[in-house]
């Protein structure tokens, strides 16, 4: 038999199955939490709800959000669709609101990073995981196919929209969004890189280049692209120095930490 990729833990006396994944992700995203305890935390689109088991057994105040609720026992559960056009969860604002793996099923982006700033407290924390469809061993997939890792192949129609990855959008996109919705980036990382995929950086160099030239140095002649003030030219060397990063050149995720402005 094959080595199981789940592994025992106890949570409040009760004894759960976690994926090893989850573990590795759900460490960083407890790293990037406030430091205060009690935090009054959002986990939306939660699932089983085991991170925020975990969370509410470390002393926080957890809030759930599902599609259809699931009856987690021990946790504050709302049945809420997050492409709606409005709404208000009663015990908001939070200090922190986790989306895990949940940003690329929403069918409007900008508008749930809107929600979010919305529910958040000021200076409260958004700390949001998708896939990383930027990592080379992805672009190149997408150099053959035309499709990404994380989507290899067109959705079947017949499965309720969301259901799969229906926006798997890469970083610039997402530091776009962000702040433009009334946020900053405090962290970017990735909770899973794999040896076969650092395999890839030999191809680092020429890609800091090419990145480099294009981003900074390279001009363009549509005013959307400009880098004509300071404040724009630190934000493109951001994103460069993300988009080099070892976490988005090789990671299979992309883990953002970002605060509410």
């Amino acid at each position: 038999m094959g080595k199981s990729n789940r592994v025992t833990i106890e949570i409040a006396g009760k004894k759960i199955l976690k994926h090893i994944r989850d573990i590795a992700k759900d460490g960083v995203i407890k790293k990037m939490l406030p430091a205060k305890t009690p935090s009054k935390i959002l986990e939306t689109s939660a699932g089983e709800g085991i991170l925020a088991l975990e969370l509410q057994a470390s002393g926080h105040d957890v809030t759930i959000t599902n599609f259809a609720q699931t009856g987690v026992d021990g946790l504050h559960e709302i049945k809420l669709d997050l492409n709606a056009a409005d709404y208000e969860i009663e015990n908001a604002p939070f200090d922190a609101i986790i989306s895990r793996e949940v940003i690329e099923h929403i069918e409007s982006v900008p508008h749930t990073l809107r929600m979010f700033h919305k529910l958040l407290a000021p200076g409260g924390t958004l700390i949001l995981t998708f896939p990383n469809r930027l990592c080379l061993r992805s672009r190149f997939y997408h150099f053959l196919t035309g499709f990404y890792r994380g989507m290899p192949s067109p959705i079947n129609l017949e499965l309720p929209m969301g259901e799969e990855h229906i926006n798997l959008i890469g970083y610039p996109e997402m530091d776009y969004f962000l702040r433009k919705t009334g946020f900053n980036i405090e962290e970017v990382t990735s909770s899973e890189i794999k040896k076969s995929d650092k395999a890839w950086l030999i191809f680092k160099p020429l890609i800091w280049l090419a990145t480099t030239f294009f981003i900074l140095l390279h001009k363009k002649n549509r005013e959307g692209y400009e880098k004509a003030t300071q404040a724009q030219r630190k934000a493109n060397a951001f994103v460069r120095d993300v988009l080099l990063s070892t976490p988005v050149l090789c990671g299979k995720d992309i883990i953002i930490k970002a605060t509410r402005k």
